[in-house]
């Protein structure tokens, strides 16, 4: 299999998992949990971490603080293949840190510190570091503050530009005011080639409930794929709307944090479709990196290597 080249642009976080925190804990004065250790963690980073764990050349683009959290972050990079010549420390900034309160049943809360990620632009991201990538990933449309929908519509049309690919998952966000919500990335979307959200992203954006509905909400946009990520029920993907494939989950592994599931999908996704799959095992692929990611505590601590991911794929039923 000849490696792809892969531009991952977002969020980099510290993760911080508490477990177990007993879902009732506001009423409790005090709980015990686990050790508490680091995790390498966001959106962007994590499929970043996925994409170099199965053999494909990925450079990253994010912000770190000029802190013990950002050394972490820098010293877990360290240990990967991914070209970091974009990972800027910024003085004066603290990294961002996700504090995740994980229940014995692996269901996740969040509390945040991104402040960092207000300086984050598309000016951040050279053409020449474009023009070396297949495919252009961003992170988290909606939580990166400093990109927004113009930003981030100007990474898209310069990576278009250069000829490559775009992709990008999305975050629930406040919507304030602004009405329809997908006016939110009304610049981006059509210029998006792969979008692949979760539910909870999905519905936010297109107001429906019915995932059916949902679909067609996007159905104007020019999307080569369009999908939703369901969580414990699978997905549901499309390729030009055309035909819809909809897949359970992998099965057999324990469910012990489901943290970064989503992210480990996509990089699985990605990784296939540019090496030319079809759709339905390009799902299937990510649901397998995705299967070993929720075995273990962090976002992405269990994802082998790429025939270790395809040996378990291809033992699923389909």
């Amino acid at each position: 299999m000849k490696n792809k080249r892969f531009l991952s642009v977002g969020m980099s976080f510290c993760d911080m998992p508490l477990r177990p925190v007993p879902h009732d804990i506001m009423q409790r004065d005090a709980s015990l949990i686990g050790s508490v250790e680091s995790r390498a963690g966001g959106d962007a980073l994590n499929v970043a971490m996925v994409l170099s764990r199965l053999g494909q050349e990925v450079s990253f683009v994010s912000n770190i603080g000029e802190d013990a959290n950002g050394r972490f972050i820098r010293r877990e990079l360290e240990k990967t293949t991914i070209h970091t010549e974009y990972v800027r420390t910024i003085p004066g900034y603290t990294t961002a840190t996700c504090y995740q309160l994980i229940e014995e049943n692996g269901q996740r809360h969040f509390l945040v510190d991104n402040l960092i990620n207000t300086l984050q632009k598309s000016a951040d991201v050279p053409d020449e570091e474009i023009g070396k990538a297949d495919l252009v990933f961003f992170g988290s449309a909606l939580a990166v503050a400093g990109m927004d929908d113009k930003e981030t519509a100007d990474l898209f049309t310069r990576a278009h530009r250069l000829g490559r690919l775009t992709a990008m998952d999305a975050a629930v966000s406040n919507p304030g005011k602004t009405l329809p919500r997908i006016d939110l990335l009304k610049e981006t979307l059509p210029l998006t080639d792969i979008f692949f959200p979760s539910y909870e992203e999905a519905s936010f954006l297109a107001e429906k409930t019915d995932v059916m509905e949902i679909m067609e909400v996007f159905r104007r946009f020019p999307f080569k794929v369009f999908g939703i990520k369901l969580g414990a029920e699978g997905c549901i993907a499309t390729e030009n709307f055309r035909e819809y494939i909809r897949l359970k989950p992998c099965r057999g592994m324990e469910v012990v944090d489901t943290t970064g599931a989503g992210d480990c999908f996509m990089g699985g996704f990605l990784c296939a479709y540019l090496h030319g799959w079809s759709l339905r095992d390009c799902a299937r692929f990510g649901s397998a990196a995705a299967a070993f990611c929720i075995s273990a505590i962090g976002a992405t601590t269990a994802v082998p290597d790429y025939d270790t991911v395809l040996q378990f794929m291809l033992s699923q039923e389909e």
